[in-house]
C-alpha cells in the first residue's frame, strides 16, 4: 500500500545546461511530432535479488548526455530496505537487472542519483550502522559497468539524513544532508573536486544553536554551487541559502530568502544557463500555505525579495522547479481547490521578470499530488503527479506543453488502472526523450514501474538552388534526395552536410541554419532547420584548336595542334574504298594524347601495312578528322580531306 510521505528531488537542470554550453540555441523550434510513450510500462525491481514478493519505492531516475538513464529505488530482501540501481545504457531500449548498493544488515532509505557531463554516475542514500544513520555514496566512473565501493560521507555518532546530489559540468560532485551535532541539526556539504577519486571534508553550511534540515543544491554551468535548506530562528523556520562561486573552494555567506514572522519549508533550487538561479518554497501567510519564489538574477550577489506563485485562501504545497536552457523557468505545485487537491503551474517565460498566473493541469474532481517537472532542451517542458482515477486508486499522469507552445496539452495516463501508483520522478535526456518512474501496488506488493517517450525528432529540409547541379549526403545518413529533401532527425543530433558537385558545376555555399561557406556544414538539430546549397555552372572551357601543319610521311602521318587547355586531343585518319558496289571506309592510322595544359602538341599516326602496300599502288585520298576534347567540356571536331602520293 502508498503511504504519504515526503519526497526531495534534485531538479535534473545541470545536464541541459551543461548541453546547452555548447551549441547554439534555436530562437524558438518549430513544432515536433507528437510524444509517444511507450506502454504499457516495465517492472523493474522485479527480478534477480530479493524475492518479488518484496516491495519496492522511492524511485529515483537520472539521466546521461549519451541518454544511459539509471533508476535508484529501495527494496526489501524480507530483513532489510536495500538501495538498488538498474540502468538502460546508451542506445539500449531496456533496463539491465537490479543491483544492490547498499550492503545488507541494516535498513538502508532515501535514495538520489546525478550523473556528470562525461558520464559518472552518484548515488547518495542514508543508511544505518547499528547505532545511528549515516549518508553514504557509490560511484560508476565514466565508461564503467560497475559501481565502486561505498564511502561514508557523514561522520558516525549522530545521526545524518535527507543526502541530495549534484554535478557540475567538469565532473565535480557536491554531496549535502543534514546532520545532528548532538544539541541540534545542521546542514552539511563534502565535494569531489573535479578529476579527484575523494571527496573532501564535511563543510558545515547552516549556522549552530538552531536545527537546520530539508538541504537541496544546485550547480550552474560555471560550476557555482547553491545550497538552500530551512532552519528555525528560535521563532519561524526560514529559507536560507549558501552559494560557492565558480572557481572558489568555500561557500560565502549565509542568506536569509523567505521572510521573518511565518515559517517557510520545503525549498528547491534550480539553476539556469546564465547563473540565474531560482529558489521556490512554501511558506505559511497565517492562513494558508502558499507557494513563493526568490530569484538571483545572472550576474548579481544577492537574491531577490520572494514572489507569491499561488494564490491565497487555499493551501499549496509540493512545489518543484526546473528550468529550461533559454532561461524559461516553470514551478509546479499542488493546490486544495475546496473539494481535492489539483496540480497546478506557473511559468517566467525566457527574458522575462514576472512569472505568469497559476494553471490547472490535473483534471478537477480527483486529487492529485506530488508533481515533478523537467524541461528538454528544445524548451518542452513535461509534468508528472499522481491522481485518483476512480476514486480509490491512483494513477501516475504526464503533461507535456511543447516547445514553443505556452500552453500545456492534456494528461495522459502512464500507469495501469487497477492498483495504486504513485510518486512519479523524470528525467528527460538531450534527445528529448523522457523516462518516468513510479511505484504501483500489486497485490501482494509494490513495485517501480518506468515508460520512456520516444526521442523527438525535427525535420532538416535541404533545397539546392543556383545555375549548377549537384548532390548533398548528410551524417547520419538521411539527405540525399531531389531538389528538395526532408528527413527527421533527434533533437540535440550534430547533422553534417556534404555538398558534392557534378562535372561543369561547382559548390558555391550553403545558406540557412547558421550554415555558410564551402566546406562541410553541421546542423545542430534544436528545432526544424533549412539549409540551401548553391551550386553554379561552371563557364565551359574553350574548345577551339588549331590545326598548325600537317607532314605526310612514309609511314606516319605528323600533326602539329595548338590546344586551348587541358583536355583529349585525338586523330583519326581513313580512306574510302568500293566493295561490292558499296563504299566502305578503312582505317588508315588513329592517334591520341592527353594534354595537362595549354600549348602545342604533336600527334603521330602511323600508317596500317594495308596503307602502306596501297599507297605503294597509287595515291590514295583520305580523311583526317582531328577532335579536342577539353576537360569539363564540349568536344569539337575539324576534319580535312588530303592526298597521300604514291610512295615506291
Amino acid at each position: 500500500m502508498i503511504v504519504s510521505r515526503k519526497i526531495s528531488v534534485q531538479p535534473a537542470t545541470a545536464l541541459l545546461a551543461a548541453f546547452a554550453a555548447v551549441v547554439l540555441l534555436a530562437a524558438v523550434p518549430s513544432p515536433a511530432a507528437a510524444i509517444s510513450w511507450s506502454l504499457p510500462a516495465t517492472d523493474l525491481s522485479d527480478g534477480p535479488g530479493p524475492s518479488p514478493a518484496n516491495n519496492a519505492s522511492s524511485a529515483q531516475v537520472a539521466v546521461a548526455v549519451d541518454g544511459a538513464t539509471t533508476v535508484v529505488w529501495i527494496r526489501s530482501n524480507g530483513v532489510n530496505s536495500l538501495v538498488q540501481a538498474s540502468t538502460r545504457p546508451a542506445g539500449s531500449v531496456t533496463f539491465g537487472g537490479a543491483v544492490d548498493l547498499s550492503a545488507a544488515g541494516q535498513n538502508a532509505y532515501d535514495p538520489q542519483v546525478a550523473v556528470g557531463s562525461d558520464g559518472a554516475t552518484t548515488v547518495v542514500w542514508q543508511r544505518s550502522n547499528g547505532s545511528n544513520l549515516i549518508v553514504q555514496a557509490r560511484t560508476r566512473a565514466a565508461g564503467s559497468g560497475t559501481f565502486g565501493g561505498a564511502e561514508n560521507m557523514s561522520a558516525t555518532l549522530q545521526n545524518a539524513r535527507n543526502p541530495q546530489v549534484a554535478v557540475a559540468v567538469d565532473g565535480a560532485t557536491t554531496v549535502v544532508w543534514s546532520r545532528n551535532n548532538g544539541a541540534d541539526s545542521i546542514v552539511q556539504a563534502r565535494t569531489r573536486a573535479a578529476g579527484s577519486g575523494t571527496f573532501g571534508g564535511a563543510e558545515n553550511m547552516s549556522a549552530t544553536l538552531q536545527n537546520a534540515g530539508d538541504p537541496q543544491v544546485a550547480v550552474g554551468v560555471d560550476g557555482a554551487t547553491t545550497v538552500v535548506w530551512t532552519r528555525w530562528n528560535g521563532v519561524n523556520d526560514i529559507v536560507q541559502a549558501s552559494t560557492r562561486p565558480a572557481g572558489s573552494g568555500t561557500f560565502g555567506a549565509v542568506e536569509d530568502l523567505s521572510a521573518l514572522g511565518r515559517s517557510a519549508y520545503s525549498p528547491q533550487v534550480a539553476v539556469a544557463v546564465d547563473g540565474a538561479t531560482t529558489v521556490v518554497w512554501t511558506r505559511w501567510n497565517g492562513f494558508n500555505n502558499i507557494v513563493q519564489a526568490s530569484t538571483r538574477p545572472a550576474g548579481s550577489g544577492t537574491f531577490a525579495g520572494a514572489v507569491d506563485l499561488s494564490a491565497a485562501g487555499r493551501d499549496a504545497l509540493g512545489q518543484q522547479v526546473a528550468v529550461g536552457v533559454d532561461g524559461a523557468t516553470t514551478v509546479v505545485w499542488w493546490r486544495w481547490d475546496g473539494s481535492n487537491s489539483i496540480v497546478q503551474a506557473s511559468t517566467r517565460a525566457a527574458g522575462s521578470g514576472t512569472f505568469g498566473g497559476a494553471v490547472d493541469l490535473s483534471a478537477a474532481g480527483q486529487h492529485a499530488y506530488y508533481p515533478q517537472v523537467a524541461v528538454a532542451v528544445d524548451g518542452a517542458t513535461s509534468v508528472v503527479w499522481e491522481r485518483r482515477n476512480d476514486g480509490v486508486f491512483y494513477i501516475a499522469q504526464v503533461s507535456t506543453r511543447p516547445a514553443g507552445s505556452v500552453t500545456f496539452g492534456g494528461a495522459e495516463d502512464l500507469s495501469a488502472a487497477g492498483q495504486s501508483a504513485g510518486y512519479p520522478q523524470l528525467a528527460v535526456a538531450v534527445d528529448g526523450a523522457a523516462t518516468v518512474v513510479w511505484e504501483r501496488d500489486g497485490p501482494t506488493y509494490t513495485r517501480i514501474q518506468q515508460s520512456t517517450s520516444g526521442a523527438t525528432m525535427y525535420s532538416l529540409t535541404l533545397t539546392r538552388s543556383g545555375t549548377g547541379s549537384g548532390s548533398v549526403s548528410s551524417s547520419p545518413a538521411g539527405i540525399g534526395c531531389g531538389l528538395i529533401c526532408s528527413y527527421p532527425f533527434s533533437l540535440s543530433s550534430s547533422v553534417t552536410l556534404t555538398a558534392t558537385p557534378t562535372t561543369g558545376s561547382s559548390f558555391t555555399g550553403w545558406s540557412g541554419s547558421g550554415c555558410s561557406g564551402t566546406s562541410t556544414c553541421t546542423v545542430t538539430m534544436l528545432g526544424a532547420r533549412a539549409v540551401d546549397a548553391q551550386f553554379t555552372k561552371l563557364p565551359l572551357p574553350s574548345n577551339l584548336f588549331t590545326i598548325k601543319s600537317v607532314k605526310v610521311g612514309v609511314k606516319a602521318l605528323t600533326s602539329t595542334v595548338v590546344l586551348p587547355g587541358p583536355g583529349t586531343i585525338t586523330q583519326i585518319v581513313t580512306r574510302s574504298v568500293k566493295k561490292k558496289s558499296k563504299s566502305v571506309k578503312i582505317g588508315v592510322c588513329k592517334t591520341g594524347k592527353k594534354a595537362t595544359k595549354a600549348g602545342t602538341v604533336k600527334l603521330t599516326c602511323k600508317f596500317s601495312s594495308a596503307t602502306r602496300k596501297a599507297r605503294s599502288k597509287r595515291s590514295l585520298r583520305v580523311s583526317v578528322k582531328t577532335t579536342f576534347t577539353p576537360t569539363g567540356g564540349l568536344k569539337a571536331s575539324k576534319t580535312k580531306t588530303m592526298t597521300l602520293k604514291r610512295k615506291r
